[in-house]
This record gives structure tokens, sequence and C-alpha cells, in this order.
């Protein structure tokens, strides 16, 4: 289960911008990196004042089952953080406090100046620690094991016998780290996920996988999935969307000759204008023996665009610079007349120098650069003198939909002209697919799975030895049929690196990895929710920033910000109407981003005002998820006019 945290930040200076708080941030980093079942609903920065701190506990405990404040801790006449909310407190827990301070002590003595408290205030447990920011973390570091354990006594109005005592048949498992260690049994093979083999009325009731931030889920990700291998391939061989995996070097110069850039006439810029002899003609491709001999004052050569200059020759003027003097019966001509023009003829004039457009030897194309579909790379490539080049592989990816009542709309054979009552037209699919092949992978169309382990475990197993990842949609969630994290645990021996994650839609969305006999690297799994937009919008927060590191986007390793590399974002004004927040998970809305000319700003709206998870409609246009933050009291909405974090899935409105 995940557990709401609320960090409060005692600092007049820092509620008044003189400053900058440390402690919080520092405290979110620290608990979300040592468990995942916490995740940060609140956080606020107030004054060193009385009322202000015990107003904003005392809202918080209705809603976080743990709130850490922090600073206002010392014995100075300001410091009032205790006096605040020992009076609050509903049950004292002084041992948690000495705790704090007797580990606390032995780093600094200073930490016996500090006036650290812990209680309960209803259902939630309540710690003060010191406002610096090491004071915070070694006073929180000191409980951190005890903390799972102390949250879930203080919600159990039942007694915390369950927590503790074994059932007559199988031990629980202790994930409140409060155990002794002869109590804990090694994990088994099935993980954590519902026994394939026992009754539905074994069944969880509640998910075993803790809620863990949108941020971590995605870290995690990019931390199971690996670079796929490069390979040489023909020019005829590369798509785009492929990443270069290796710098493309020139092996000639281009041109490799003196070549005219216009149709016209070389000459000797020293001659000037006048009529001319015309030795003979230069056309590219092709140059007379004529053509080859040293340019002779009072002649000229008539060239084509992108024809060798002939020896001698440093200037060209185009034939619109002319008029044709004499001709011979065949039509030949003989002579021209240069004209005079307001510019003089100068050397070099209309002549592309050899390694103009290229030199040898020098790089084309760097490593990490993407071949788009605009054509400028591959025409580059081209020119290079290379005959094959080092890119990434574009990834495989399998997608299955599952469930019994899901019909197959991409089967033409099996199209029912009309629904079963109970059954629904399979959109998942169709979407990945299309999504998958915006970002050009190769994709193997599993079709529809029905709701049977076994079948699921014989399709997922073969498609994985052919393909780098799969995914699926559907029986993540909490249903008898819902058979996707079993049979990754129990009958492919598969990972799961999380289950849940907090945010709106997409909650059960699970990401594993699976041993692979054929390939170096573990095979990876994205089991999907079964709704229509969840399944998208997980795609597009997950999937797609998989796909692009796996295709090689960070070859070039000088990207600050991997996540922010591979899911663009940016900042943008939201134009549409007041939305209130969700007061639990962070919601990802689906927008429509524009760049607004005049004011040179990004707006975003929302796609549809109607945005459940199970309306596809919402996606339909929508180039952009609009990132809105868990509602507090002191923000309930976005209005109207704010800015939002946009994350960027299409081409914005330009």
């Amino acid at each position: 289960m995940s557990t709401g945290v609320g960090i409060l930040t005692v600092s007049t200076q820092c509620s008044k911008g003189m400053a900058e708080d440390t402690s919080g941030p520092a405290l979110e980093a620290l608990l979300c990196q040592e468990n995942a079942q916490w995740y940060i609903c609140e956080r606020k920065v107030v004054s060193d004042d009385k009322q202000q701190i015990s107003d904003t506990v005392s809202a918080w405990s209705l809603r976080c089952r743990l709130i850490i404040v922090s600073g206002g801790t010392g014995i100075s006449p300001s410091d009032v953080t205790v006096e605040a909310i020992e009076p609050l407190f509903t049950k004292r827990l002084p041992a948690l406090a000495i705790a704090m301070v007797a580990g606390s002590l032995k780093i600094t003595p200073l930490a016996a100046l500090s006036q650290v408290a812990a209680g309960v205030i209803g259902q939630a447990v309540v710690l003060a620690v010191p406002g610096s920011k090491k004071g915070a973390v070694e006073n929180v570091q000191q409980v951190l094991k005890v903390l799972p354990h102390a949250v879930d006594t203080a919600v159990a109005t039942e007694g915390t016998r369950h927590l503790h005592a074994p059932s007559e048949k199988v031990k629980p498992k202790i994930t409140c780290n409060c155990s002794r260690p002869e109590d804990q049994e090694n994990q088994s093979t099935q993980g954590i996920s519902n026994d394939l083999s026992a009754s539905v009325s074994r069944r969880a009731r509640r998910s075993p996988y803790p809620m863990i931030p949108v941020a971590k889920a995605l870290q995690l990700v990019l931390d199971h999935v690996k670079l796929l291998p490069a390979k040489r391939l023909s020019l005829n061989q590369i798509v785009h969307g492929q990443i270069l995996a290796e710098d493309v070097i020139a092996q000639e110069n281009v041109p490799g000759y003196p070549a005219s850039i216009m149709d016209g006439y070389a000459m000797i810029a020293a001659d000037g204008t006048g009529v001319f002899a015309v030795r003979s003609a230069s056309t590219a491709g092709k140059a007379d023996k004529e053509g080859s001999r040293t340019l002779r004052p009072g002649e000229v050569v008539r060239v084509a665009t992108g024809a060798p200059i002939p020896p001698g020759a440093d200037a060209v003027v185009m034939v619109e610079d002319t008029e044709l003097v004499e001709s011979d019966a065949h039509g030949e001509e003989k002579q021209v007349r240069i004209l005079a023009s307001k510019e003089p003829i100068v050397q070099g004039q209309n002549i592309r120098p050899v390694g103009h457009d290229l030199r040898a030897e020098t790089v084309v194309l760097h490593a990490g650069t993407q071949v788009s579909e605009i054509g400028g790379e591959i025409g580059m490539m081209a020119i290079s003198g290379n005959k094959e080049f080092a890119v990434y592989t574009m990834p495989c990816i399998a997608v299955m939909s599952t469930g019994d009542e899901v019909v197959d709309v991409l089967s033409t054979s099996q199209l029912p002209s009309s629904l079963a009552y109970g059954c629904i037209r399979d959109s998942n699919r169709p979407a990945l697919l299309a999504a998958l092949h915006a970002l050009g992978c190769q994709t193997v169309d599993l079709g529809v799975v029905r709701d049977d382990p076994e079948l699921l475990s014989q399709t997922i197993r073969s498609a994985l030895q052919s393909c780098d990842g799969l995914i699926s949609t559907g029986g993540v969630s909490m249903g008898e049929r819902d058979w996707l994290k079993p049979v990754v645990e129990q009958r492919l021996g598969g990972t799961i690196h999380f289950g849940r994650v907090a945010m709106k839609p997409s909650k059960p969305t699970t990401f594993a990895t699976v041993p692979s006999e054929s390939a170096l690297a573990d095979r990876f799994v994205f089991a999907l929710p079964g709704n229509p937009v969840s399944a998208l919008v997980a795609f597009h927060m997950f999937v797609a920033p998989a796909l692009r590191k796996i295709s090689g986007y960070l070859v070039d390793n000088t990207v600050a910000d991997v996540a922010s590399a591979l899911r663009p974002s940016v900042q943008a004004e939201f134009i549409d109407q007041n939305v209130q927040l969700d007061k639990v998970r962070p919601e990802y809305v689906r927008g429509v981003l524009a760049w607004d000319h005049e004011r040179r700003v990004w707006v975003v709206s929302m796609t549809d005002h109607k945005q459940q998870s199970s309306r596809i409609a919402s996606m339909q246009s929508a180039n952009a998820l609009i990132s809105l933050p868990i509602g507090t009291s002191e923000r309930p909405s976005i209005t109207t006019g704010e800015t939002v974090t946009v994350i960027v899935i299409g081409t914005p409105l330009i």
C-alpha cells in the first residue's frame, strides 16, 4: 500500500523567499529512495508562527499518514515547532524521539540542543526534526526502518496482532522491517502476485504492490532497459528514426573538382567583358578533350551547372549576361559577347572550389544523430563516400490485448457485425501499434489473447524469443482473471519492478523483465491497464522513453537530464476552464499544445472536458499530456492563465 507523506518546512526566511528550502527536498529524496511505499502528497513552507504550524499539521493529519516537520526545533525564542504540535498529539512517541536524538548524537554533539518530538495525531505519525538539511536527514535516518510499521500501527483500529502473528498455515510476509531475523522467510519464486494455483477466495483483497511515484517508476524502467546493439547497414537499409552509432567520416572531397554553380561560360576574370571565342563545352559528367586544355585569354568554355571548370578559367558568367555573336552551319556557337554589368567579373565568381560542400576526413554526421524523414541525413550519408554506416537497430516489439470480452477488430475474418452482450471492440492494440510505428519500431501483432494463464505464458514466452520486448493491455488490476503479474513471476521467472504507479490514469501500470535464453540482456514486459486512455497515457509516460533509450537516443552521453531528453516537456500557459485537482494522485490530462505567435509562449488546452480513462475520445487530437499536481487545501485547482508542465507526445501546433 502507498503511504501519503506531508513535509512541512518551518522557516520565516524561506517562506519569504530570502533563503532556499534545502531540508524539504532532501527529506523527500530520502523517503522516495528508501522505500517505494512513500509518496509525497503535501509540501509546504511556513514561517516560525505557532498558529500556522498548528493549523497546517492539523489539516494534514486528515489525509497524510506520516508528517515530518523540519525546522523550529532549536532553543531560541523563535523556535516554536514543538510547542505548536505537541498539544495536538493524541499519543506521544517518546522512544521514537529518543531514537532520533541518540543516533544523531553519535554524529554530532550539537544534536543535544535539538527539541525533536514524535507523536500521533489521529492516524498520522508526526515527527519534528531540525531545520538544517544535514540534521533533518540524520534524524529521520535513525528511525527510517521502523516508520512503515509505525504508520501501520497508527491506523490499526482493531489491534496490531495481525501485523506479527502468523496464520495457521502460512506466515505472512512482514514488510515493516520490525520482525526478528528468525521470523523472516526467503521470498518464494511466486513473488508477491496471487498464486496461480489458488482459488479466487484466496486472492489478495489489496494490491501487494506499493504505489510508487511517476519519477521513480520511469527511473526503474530506464535502469532496466539496455541499449540495443549497433549494426552496419547499407544506405538503402536505413530507415528514418534510426540513430547513428558512430561518426560518419567523409571519404572524399565534395565536389572533387572546381564546379560551376550555374549554366554559363567559364572564362579568365581579367579578360573582362567583350566578344570571346567559344572553344568547347563542359557539361556535368562529361567534358571533351578541348575542355581539359588550359584556357587562353580571349577564350570561353560553355559550362553547365555542376560541370568541371577547365584549367586556367577562374570565373563563370551566367548565360543571361551574354549574347550570341556568331554560330557555324551546324548551329554551334563560335562567338559570344559578355555584357557589361553593374558588378565587375571577379576571380571565383560562380565556382564551387574543391571540398566546398564537404572536406575529406571531416565529420559529416555525429554519433547520436537521428535519421529524420526530411531526407537531409540520408543525403549527407550518400555523398560521404561510405558504403556502410553503423546505426542502432530499431526495437521489435510484440503487442497483445487480453480479455475474454475483447473482440479483435484487426482480424476481418473474426470480426462480428454486432457485439455480443458484455463484449467490447479492441482499440488498445491498434492504437499502440500505430504509436510504435510512429517511433519507427518493428512490431509483431499477437492479437487478442484469452484470460488463460497457460495460453498467456505460452504467447509471451514465444514472443520474447524473437522480440526485444512486449506490451500487453488488460489483466493487471485486482480482478479474479487478471493473470499477467502471476504469469510473469510464476511461469516465466520474471521480476516485476513495479506494479502500481501514483498517477491518474494508468495506476495499475506494470513493468517487468524476463530472463532470456537467446539474448545477453533480459527482455522487458510492459503490462498496461485495459482502459484505452490508461494504456496510451502509460505508453507515452514509460514505454516511449524506454524505446528511445534502447534505440540510441542518448549515445552521445551529453544529456544531463536523461528522463527529460527521453520524455520531452515544456512549460505552457493553461488556457482552458478551471480544473479540480485530484487529492490523492497527480493527473495527466490529455491536451492540445500550441505556440501563441503574438505573445510568443506555449499555450495548452484540454482535448475534451470528459477525461475518463475509458473514453478514448479524449486522446483524439492530443499532442500533449498536461501534468497536474496533487490538489491541496492551498491549491485545490488549476485555473486559467496558470503555468503548467506539459509532456509533449506529438507535434505541437505552430
